[in-house]
């Protein structure tokens, strides 16, 4: 599964006034969870997670936008149907993966690439007067209520319920199949569209998916760094990692139902005596010492990559698998003695 990264920055500029602000506006048919990075005295400070219903704008900073260089990142949340859909862009900065968070020590996340993300930059102009908005759009131009209708539309699919195409047009197929949802969830009848039902909505496309799909979880002692590849179009493999998982965690490594019929798993434990891979490997992949999603229609040496023999997991039709990190997987340590 190939991970799509977009990003678009739309900008509204204000005359200054007493309540300049930074504000998001959700004018795509996603419900996000977007963040910020900005300077925060000496330090280069993110906040977030905001909940951006689709159609939904909101003020992120109350403070005065200053100008210059700001960050900016939005998600899709994981209910949505398909690969991961980002905002984003190339500055690598911290984040918690769950919650409302403000960190102002970007080294919390040096040794876990999960807790990044690939921000876009947003140059602040002194014309602003202070404030300062950043349209998430789409390649479909959306006003703020057609997004609120697409979005409603895109939910609705992902629930597996027929609204129509996604193209925020309020039509009689939209319309019924909304004044259905509404009734089976006890709503107010009719097909109007409000807060309480776009969350609804939300919190069944996320259980949805939060049962489908291929987890990983690390049944010994140590911290395990995990990696995968996957099947894509004719014979080429894709290979991705690092996933840190710590002794009990668990994470979901590719979302939705699974549609192959077989993945490969890698990982390795750091050891002080020399790091001990998984053992009992099918076939070679290309990885690197930091994050990396590379194909395989190249040699590992020609693109500057290492190379691992990465273990193959069977499906079987599965929508969905967890795959166990055991002790007994992995090399033994350079000297005497097991895990």
């Amino acid at each position: 599964m190939r991970i799509i990264f977009f990003s678009l920055l739309l900008f509204v500029v204000t005359s200054a006034s007493a309540d300049a602000k930074y504000s998001f506006c959700n004018k795509s048919s996603y419900a996000l969870s977007a963040a910020i990075g900005y300077v925060d005295g000496d330090r280069l400070a993110t906040r977030g997670w905001w909940r951006l219903r689709p159609g939904q704008c909101k003020v992120v900073l109350t403070e005065k936008a200053k100008p210059g260089r700001y960050f900016v990142y939005a998600e899709a949340i994981p209910g949505h149907e398909g690969p991961l859909r980002t905002w984003s862009g190339d500055t690598a900065l911290c984040v918690e993966n769950s919650g409302f968070f403000n960190l102002r020590n970007q080294d919390v996340c040096r040794d876990d690439p999960m807790r990044q993300r690939r921000f876009f930059n947003v140059e602040v102009t002194e014309q602003a007067g202070g404030n300062w908005q950043t349209d998430f759009t789409e390649a479909s131009t959306y006003t703020v209520y057609s997004a609120e209708v697409a979005g409603v539309q895109r939910l609705l699919s992902d629930i597996g319920v027929d609204a129509g195409r996604v193209d925020g047009a309020m039509g009689r197929t939209t319309q019924r199949a909304l004044a259905n949802y509404r009734k089976q969830k006890g709503l107010a009848e009719g097909y109007s569209i409000d807060d309480e039902v776009i969350d609804t909505l939300i919190e069944d496309a996320n259980a949805r998916e939060a049962k489908l799909g291929l987890f990983y979880c690390n049944k010994t002692n140590s911290p395990v760094w995990s990696a995968i590849a996957a099947g894509e179009e004719g014979d080429t493999y894709n290979s991705k990692g690092w996933w840190k998982l710590e002794p009990g965690d668990c994470s979901k490594i590719v979302k939705g139902s699974l549609e192959k019929d077989h993945y490969y798993v890698y990982g390795v434990i750091e050891d002080p005596a020399g790091d001990r891979p998984i053992t009992g490997g099918a076939k070679n992949f290309c990885i690197n010492n930091v994050m990396f999603n590379v194909n395989d229609d190249l040699a590992c040496a020609d693109q500057d990559l290492e190379e691992a023999s990465f273990r193959r997991i069977e499906i079987g039709g599965a929508e969905s698998l967890n795959f166990d990190f055991t002790p007994d997987m992995f090399a033994a340590p350079a000297e005497a003695g097991g895990e």
